[in-house]
């Protein structure tokens, strides 16, 4: 079977299917489309793509359906949703059942590329991982990380290992957990070590946001900061632990990361992706402290109580 190579584009109206395609072919991506989830699965099976973005509201199939059996045919494929306002329940949902991102409508121009790019380097550090060791029962790893966005993939890779070793989780589940790692690890290098504000994103497209991240990583005290990562898996729960050495932030300053109408407001997108793929979140009091549990689904107990 040939590598995957192409992006599929899954929506109902033309006008969004050129405006998506014309975004990711500038960035120099291969796009293909289907006009619904029928047709999106058909492509699927016929020639995997390396990653899915599709409309939620969608006849026949839609976009909640179509996560569902993209999950059932191929675990690792991830799906990005493209939400629009009254979409919120439904987005929340599907990404709790497997999709990996998603980007409000209003912002695919400026938005769509970023979340393409890092869904699929999460996804590649997830396939990276190779041998399973049978005999493992637990695992503890501890990183203290220098302030370096282009670590965050192999530190993902890192942690991945004994979650495989222990088969802890599937493909899918791994893929939520590695989605979960990227934002709170660059939640902690950029934000609380860097302390630079997410809202730099939205100006003079975003080259504020980056020229500034440079200029901090040479600049005291910011660049002497330390992100440090615990993580202890076990046969049945993974918990991570990630603390940076910035001021912290106020907790209660926080929209609800739960709640699916903040999917279409800005800032806090990545508290609420973390809380809708883990089954446990909290912060310390300080809120430099993130702690993030996932428990292993036992098959046999949620047949047992259908």
């Amino acid at each position: 079977m040939p590598e995957p190579n192409h992006i599929l584009v899954v929506d109902d109206s033309p006008t969004q299917v050129r405006q998506i395609q014309m975004v990711l072919e500038g960035d120099g991506l291969m796009v293909r489309t289907a006009c619904d989830g029928h047709e999106a699965m058909e492509c699927i099976q016929a020639d995997q793509p390396l990653l899915v973005v599709t409309d939620l509201q969608m006849p026949k199939m839609n976009g909640l359906e179509l996560v569902a059996a993209v999950k059932s045919f191929a675990a690792s494929l991830p799906v990005i949703l493209t939400t629009s306002q009254g979409s919120e329940s439904i987005a929340a949902q599907a990404l709790q059942e497997g999709a990996s991102s998603y980007v409000p409508k209003r912002d695919l121009s400026t938005a769509l590329i970023p979340v393409v790019r890092q869904v699929l380097a999460v996804n590649q550090a997830t396939q990276s991982v190779q041998e399973v060791a049978q005999f493992a029962t637990e695992s503890s790893i501890s990183l203290s990380l220098e302030n370096d966005e282009l670590l965050v993939p192999k530190v993902i890779s890192r942690l991945e290992l004994p979650m495989v070793e222990l088969n802890l989780f599937d493909e899918g589940e791994r893929m939520q957990i590695a989605m979960a790692l990227d934002e709170a690890l660059l939640n902690a290098m950029v934000h609380g070590n860097l302390e630079v504000s997410s809202e730099l994103r939205q100006l003079d497209d975003g080259k504020p946001y980056t020229d500034l991240i440079a200029e901090r990583k040479t600049l005291y005290p910011y660049k002497e900061r330390r992100v440090t990562v615990q993580m202890h898996a076990s046969l049945d729960t993974a918990t991570i632990v990630i603390r940076d050495e910035g001021p912290g932030f106020d907790l209660s300053s926080l929209r609800d990361p739960t709640d699916p109408e903040n999917l279409e407001k800005a800032g806090g997108r990545g508290l609420l992706l973390i809380n809708a793929f883990m089954d446990e979140v909290r912060h310390n009091e300080k809120g430099n402290e993130i702690t993030m549990v996932k428990k292993k689904v036992d098959p046999e107990a949620s047949t047992s109580e259908d």
